[in-house]
């Protein structure tokens, strides 16, 4: 699935098993599957579907009940047929577990049990849901996490791995789409049955199946046959998928030594969709805006994303698919390997996408310091359990077997991976048998360096210093200066790059202990304690050291490490270790740099830290220091795009057009991005696709109501997937209170569908004053906005009202969430998590308010 995620290991996992047998939302293990055949009627047009279900069960221990998992459903019918026969009664409950009592013993032995349901289609996305696209009702289904429950009942766990029988009947004008190929069809009076193959083994969260009027177009290249899919109108945007599949099939199946394990591969692009994909096997589901992309037009960050997310969903169909978790505790392993070997892939077949310089630990790093985020591996009963820090999951897992396979070695890596497929294929594993795997192919100690990663938060400040030759390593706790925390240890591969005149070299050095000295090979003029910015720790040098490498930066250092440099001076602002000033003067440099990537990243830092120390009283300050900064750059690349220019600055020219709208309030930016959102909403594709999103934005925020009318009329009726996300996300952006509560009032129609909302609700909070009406608007609309949601999403709402840099503000978010608790736990951790993150930024203000200020008034 990709998403727009102590003790020692063995004791861990332990525990873990502990929990999850003593956990009331985990079935009991008196019975276990062996097949399931689900029958369902399907009808797009209506609001609720029928179907029957027959599992081939093993009770291992003599008991009168057995446990299955449900939401939503009515059963009726319920046998279990075996050496004594049982009518049962079931009873769901509240934990997504359905209780099925027989009246009197069920002996340990081979059963089936059967039985007919009835369920509504859900309108949230998740389960078995109903969407409506152009006028035309569409099924669909997300199971994963733990939404088959909701389609048809099951042992709707990881580690109840079997084969399954799909069979589903729909009205003969839809089409209809499983796991595996149809083995028959039958018509009878208006009605088409299609009988599926028997899946291989298969966790219930990865049966898909998809009901509808679709058009589809054959992949060609591939060793299995496969489509791609769309609802009615969009298949002319097939083709960039169509031919980028064979190539990143192909190359996973060189990676893995394994050809791809399942019989077919058809991939669906969903109009409604709650996550950006999902890797079920034989039937993958993408967001349409991510799969379907127009070559001819398509910006190369349009590129990058399709082809970076179908590596990603092809990545699972052997880790995650044909290898799988035993429980949800390994989910964060699931998605970050998924997530690492994207990138790995991504860059092969397109280096010059640059996808090498999207660097995932930089967004979760801040979030990872803090002491109320969880480990990655942590205890899971509940799905808001795998919900919460599953982001961090994702980005910090990639970093961290990134920094593992530079220890280790690509190829011994490669080969630790190869082993671990080939021995665990159509199985259940846990994480220390990657690791287990990995240290044999390599003869180092790997578990020692994950463990100390994953099983605990945060990560270590590594301290260097450096006395001739000699350095010295020191690590402690990275935490924000002032807080509180318990210390901790890692074992941590730190790679350092140090160099003397034209000579430049490289030494890892594996820190187990607080603290190491070892002796370079000469005494260097400047160090980076970060070489290939494949470390996951922060570094600290003094004050001198930090000057020589500012200065050698641009010359030694490669664009992936300059823009970690940016980070990491950022994080050591947070840390107390820098002050404000010093830091905008590091960012300022960097503006300079001679890679737009990196001029990007130091005017992002810049934004953001405006956002920390803004205040009535030095607007015009900020104002003059960034449109000083940003100028030379302006100046150097231009506003406007030129024939044969690198892709690297048509990724940079959003930003300062921003800036230019934004800040400056450009005139003539203005009138640009309007006369061009007009154009592009009239239809005119000849646009540049770098920009279009940006000037909608602009164009909603300087517009009127009759330009926003516009807005919301082509996004209903626009067949363009990215077009349609643009349209949607400037819709955000509406300025006045006129506007802006039209829009929000918008969102609560049927014309916002439930994943959707986010996009809309993301540019309330541009100027205090629209994110304090925004504020008011949730709190008044708090149940409608709760029902929309799709269930997952819920714990975030208190973000939309608590965020920012505002203690009055987090104040009212937690006194009117806390009551609600008792009915939604999760928001005690989203609570925990604003509160920190809240007074961090409150603390940082008050301490470096002076500094940054001083700072700005040479401007």
């Amino acid at each position: 699935m990709y998403r727009i995620v102590t003790a020692s290991l063995v004791t861990l996992t332990c525990a873990t098993s502990f929990n999850v047998l003593a956990n009331e939302y985990v079935l009991s293990k008196v019975a276990k599957p062996i097949t399931q055949s689900v029958k369902l009627n399907l009808d797009p047009a209506k609001d609720s579907f029928s179907g029957s279900t027959s599992i081939k069960l093993e009770v291992t221990e003599a008991t009168k009940q057995l446990q299955l998992n449900g939401l939503e459903y009515n059963t009726s019918n319920i046998v279990l047929n075996g050496s004594k026969d049982c009518q049962m009664k079931a009873t769901m409950q509240s934990t997504g577990v359905v209780l099925f009592d027989c009246a009197h013993i069920i002996e340990p032995g081979q059963y089936t049990l059967s039985m007919d349901f009835t369920a509504p289609y859900n309108r949230q996305s998740v389960g078995l849901y109903k969407t409506i696209d152009a006028g035309q009702p569409y099924l669909f289904t997300q199971f994963e996490m733990s939404d088959a429950r909701r389609a048809f009942p099951s042992f709707d766990e990881p580690a109840y791995k079997i084969p399954f029988q799909v069979t589903i009947t729909a009205p003969s004008t839809e089409k209809v789409y499983s796991n595996t190929p149809e083995v028959s069809v039958t018509d009878k009076n208006g009605a088409t049955t299609h009988v599926f193959k028997q899946t291989k083994p298969l966790p219930s969260y990865l049966v898909a199946f998809a009901v509808g009027q679709f058009e589809e177009i054959a992949v060609k290249g591939m060793k299995v046959p496969g489509r791609v899919i769309t609802t009615k109108g969009k298949i002319e945007l097939a083709q960039y998928a169509a031919k980028k599949m064979p190539e990143v099939l192909s190359a996973l199946e060189a990676y893995f030594g394994v050809d791809y394990p399942y019989e077919k591969l058809d991939t669906i692009a969903v109009p409604e969709f709650p996550f950006g994909a999902m890797e079920n096997a034989g039937l993958v589901t993408y967001r349409e805006d991510i799969l379907l992309v127009d070559e001819k037009t398509a910006s190369q960050n349009s590129k990058e994303r399709a082809v970076s997310i179908i590596a990603h969903e092809l990545a699972h169909q052997w880790y995650g698919n044909l290898v799988t978790m035993q429980w949800w505790n390994d989910l964060w392993l699931n998605e970050a390997f998924a997530s690492w070997m994207a990138s790995k892939i991504t860059h092969q077949l397109h280096p010059e996408f640059e996808s090498d310089l999207s660097l995932s630990k930089n967004y979760v790093m801040a979030m990872d310091a803090r002491v109320s985020t969880k480990p990655i591996r942590k205890p899971i009963k509940t799905e808001a359990d795998i919900m919460d820090g599953l982001g961090l999951a994702y980005s910090k897992g990639e970093a961290v077997l990134a920094m593992v396979e530079n220890y280790i070695g690509e190829d011994e890596f490669k080969a630790g991976i190869r082993q671990y497929i080939k021995d665990n294929a159509f199985k259940n594993t846990q994480a220390d048998d990657l690791w287990s795997a990995l240290s044999k192919s390599s003869g180092k100690d790997v578990g020692s360096v994950l463990s100390t990663f994953i099983e605990q938060s945060s990560y270590p400040l590594v301290k260097v210093s450096l006395v001739g030759n000699k350095l010295t390593l020191k690590q402690s706790r990275f935490v924000s200066a002032g807080t509180k925390a318990d210390p901790q240890s890692w074992t941590v591969p730190v790679s350092i790059k140090y160099g003397k005149g034209a000579e430049v070299s490289q030494q890892t050095i594996l820190l187990s202990g607080d603290t190491q000295t070892v002796e370079l090979a000469y005494t260097p003029e400047w160090i980076y304690p970060d070489s290939d910015a494949m470390g996951y720790y922060r570094w600290l040098l003094d004050e001198t050291e930090m000057a020589a490498l500012l200065q050698n930066a641009q010359a030694h250092l490669t664009p992936r490490e300059r823009k970690a440099l940016i980070s990491s001076a950022d994080a050591l602002l947070d840390g107390g270790f820098i002050s404000g000033g010093e830091l905008l003067n590091i960012l300022g440099e960097f503006i300079a740099d001679p890679h737009p990537e990196i001029v990007s990243t130091a005017l992002g830092y810049l934004q953001s830290q405006k956002r920390t120390f803004i205040d009535e009283s030095n607007q015009q300050q900020w104002a003059k220091f960034i449109a000083k900064r940003a100028n030379s750059a302006i100046e150097k690349y231009g506003v406007e795009a030129k024939p044969g220019e690198s892709p690297a600055i048509s990724k940079l020219r959003p930003t300062l057009i921003n800036l230019l709208a934004f800040e400056a309030k450009d005139n003539a930016i203005i009138a640009t991005a309007t006369k061009e959102a007009k154009s592009y909403i009239a239809g005119n594709n000849d646009v540049d696709p770098y920009l279009i999103g940006n000037y909608l934005t602009i164009a909603v925020y300087y517009g009127d109501a009759k330009l926003l009318s516009l807005v919301k009329s082509e996004f209903e009726t626009t067949k363009d997937p990215q077009k349609r996300t643009r349209l949607m996300s400037a819709l955000g952006y509406a300025p006045t209170d006129k506007l802006q509560t039209e829009v929000l009032a918008y969102t609560l129609t049927d014309k916002i569908n439930a994943p959707d909302l986010r996009y809309i609700l993301s540019g309330q909070t541009y100027t205090d004053v629209r994110k304090q009406r925004f504020r008011d608007w949730v709190y008044a609309n708090y149940e409608t906005i709760k029902e929309k949601l799709p269930p997952f999403a819920v714990a975030s709402i208190p973000y939309y009202t608590g965020s920012g840099c505002d203690i009055t503000a987090l104040d009212t978010t937690v006194q009117f969430f806390t009551p609600k608790m008792e009915q939604t736990p999760e928001y005690a951790r989203t609570l925990a998590k604003l509160d920190e993150s809240v007074r961090n930024c409150v603390s940082l203000k008050k301490r470096e308010q002076a500094s940054v200020e001083d700072y700005l008034s040479r401007y």
